[in-house]
């Protein structure tokens, strides 16, 4: 069960979740009183929009906050503040989007912790200057006077100073030099034993403690010492490589020195490690990004959760689309036909993963729709007819109407009618009967509907509705504060279904408005679609006939030529590589 409280309104009528506890309400004024009797636990509103007011310090203090409002489409209004339709969720809908919201928000609150020295160590090649940010970083972070930075050499036997700032004297007072490795001094004790030490007044310190204060800097530059802690620098490998040491915490109110916090401790005791592994950088980002993927698949998972019948189709896309736009990159045909940079394969991959994210906004019965009839209009029907027999004369009619009923649940398999059964539904939808004065038709325009669906289990309106989730996925997407390098994702992820000659949608994009990743995309997802296990409304197909129908559609225009022939041309290579990504 989730700790977070959801503040529910009853219009909703929404009373349990699954993972969550609602907590029920009738108006907006009852929630200060409901949030204190549960003791100020970390909460969620869902509010409608008349009671929204970004400074109410409700919403302020909110782990996050969903307005409800109709016929909107879903927005950000702020970091922690969603627009929602409210006709568009139940509450199965509802507690994946808020699985996406917390995703969102933890996210969000990582980057921010850890982007600034994140960036520091990933872009700063001068080490005078790196070490400059990441004692910047650390008092800002901890509101700290003065820091210094000590490097130990490969033997453990020496220390150098190499960085030192303080506010009151100027940053230029110490200069950088080897000091001796006394292991009764913060520093040299912090090093030998790998304990951080939080000392909340220097001259305070206990005759017996294993560490001394040498007071002679103090007096030399009129200083006064009080609160300082010293952290040690450990690699992943649990390797000191140095210490990080802050001086005199300074109260927000008065200005004066006050102890470093438990908080303080542990923040700094996580970010000297990242300054530790400086020289590690590029493993770090690696490891930044796999986080971000693994958080994106176990997003993809849990949407995928609503839609079992397309179960992985999002993963094996993303491989499929990573596989071909490798191979297309070097490929001597594609070479300035397409814009292109460094982050294009990135973009490309967390783009396939979420192409289908807006799914989260789709009804569910549209989802697990597996034939042309919903289960219970089908048997409304049947029952419908069986009464409409008893008032019928025996005849031609009645015997039609007793042969339609019977191969009822035949024509509800998603598949082709052959002659006979398009006769059948045909003579079907012109019987009607007069029951007691009540006429009685057969077959329901829409029920007729639904059996003259050609393929697949949806009707004209159903489809529709079905594409709208590539909207949807664009707005989920965009309400993301995206880092640069990936800014272009909800773009390239809502335009999966977009043709060259634009006969796509939703935006009817042309040639010129698709770049390679979603012309590679669209490939990808197609082929995909086609050769997956069966599913209710189609079977699998070959890979050989897949690609036929691809071919097909490169000639009407609608998928791309070149990046259609390198996939056609290392096809088999391609489905083994997907193959073991996906295993």
């Amino acid at each position: 069960m989730n700790k977070d409280l959801v503040f529910v309104p009853s219009f909703l009528k929404i009373e349990r979740f699954d993972k969550r506890m609602p907590v029920i309400y009738e108006t907006f004024s009852e929630i200060g009183a409901k949030l204190t009797e549960l003791g100020n636990k970390p909460y969620i509103l869902i509010i409608a929009m008349h009671d929204y007011q970004p400074d109410l310090p409700l919403i302020k203090n909110a782990k996050a906050t969903l307005v409800v409002s109709f016929d909107c489409s879903f927005k950000q209004l702020n970091p922690r503040v969603f627009l929602v339709d409210g006709e568009k969720f139940d509450r199965f809908s509802l507690e994946y989007i808020l699985d996406f919201i917390n995703i969102n928000i933890d996210l969000y609150n990582k980057i921010l912790e850890n982007a600034q020295i994140g960036i520091s160590l990933s872009v700063e090649k001068d080490p005078g200057a790196l070490y400059g940010q990441i004692l910047t970083f650390l008092r800002r972070a901890t509101n700290a006077e003065a820091g210094t930075l000590y490097l130990m050499n490969e033997d453990h036997d020496k220390i150098f100073f190499v960085s030192s700032q303080n506010s009151r004297l100027g940053s230029k007072v110490f200069e950088k030099r080897e000091i001796p490795f006394n292991k009764r001094s913060f520093v040299g004790y912090v090093c030998d034993k790998g304990e951080t030490l939080n000392i909340h007044d220097a001259y305070q310190i206990p005759e017996s403690a294993p560490y001394t204060f040498n007071s002679e800097l103090d007096k030399k530059l009129n200083y006064k010492t009080v609160s300082i802690i010293t952290v040690p620098m450990k690699t992943a490998t649990g390797d000191i490589v140095g210490a990080v040491q802050l001086i005199n915490k300074l109260d927000n109110e008065s200005g004066e020195p006050v102890p470093f916090s438990d908080f303080d401790t542990i923040m700094l005791t996580s970010l000297s490690t990242l300054a530790a592994v400086s020289v590690e950088n590029n493993k770090l980002l690696l490891e930044t990004e796999k986080l971000l993927n693994n958080m994106i698949i176990s997003s993809v998972k849990a949407i995928e959760q609503r839609d079992p019948i397309t179960k992985g189709h999002s993963i094996r896309v993303a491989a499929y689309t990573t596989a071909i736009l490798k191979r297309a990159l070097q490929s001597p045909k594609v070479a300035g036909l397409y814009s292109v940079d460094k982050n294009t394969v990135k973009v490309a991959e967390t783009a396939a993963l979420l192409h289908d994210f807006g799914k989260v906004g789709v009804r569910e019965k549209l989802l697990m729709k597996q034939h042309r009839f919903y289960p219970e209009e089908l048997d409304t029907m049947k029952w419908r007819i069986k009464y409409a027999l008893v008032f019928m004369p025996e005849g031609e009619e009645k015997e039609t109407a007793k042969e339609f009923l019977e191969k009822l649940d035949s024509l509800d398999m998603p598949r082709p009618h052959d002659e006979s059964e398009q006769k059948l539904i045909d003579k079907a939808s012109r019987i009607s009967v007069d029951a007691g004065g009540e006429k009685i038709e057969i077959v329901t325009a829409d029920e007729l509907s639904y059996l003259n669906i050609p393929r697949g289990t949806l009707t004209n309106d159903e489809r529709s509705d079905m594409e709208k989730h590539v909207l949807y996925s664009y707005e989920l997407l965009n309400s993301i504060d995206w880092p640069r390098s990936l800014r272009a994702v909800p773009n390239v992820a809502a335009s999966h279904h977009e043709k060259l000659d634009g006969s796509g949608y939703p935006f009817h994009k042309k040639a010129e408005e698709l770049g390679i990743i979603e012309r590679v995309l669209a490939i990808a997802d197609i082929y995909d679609a086609l050769t997956a296990k069966d599913r209710p409304y189609k079977k699998a197909i070959s890979p050989e006939v897949a690609v036929s129908i691809l071919q097909k559609e490169v000639e009407a225009g609608k998928l791309d030529p070149v990046l259609f022939d390198i996939f056609a041309a290392e096809r088999e290579a391609v489905d083994r590589e997907v193959a073991e990504k996906t295993r």
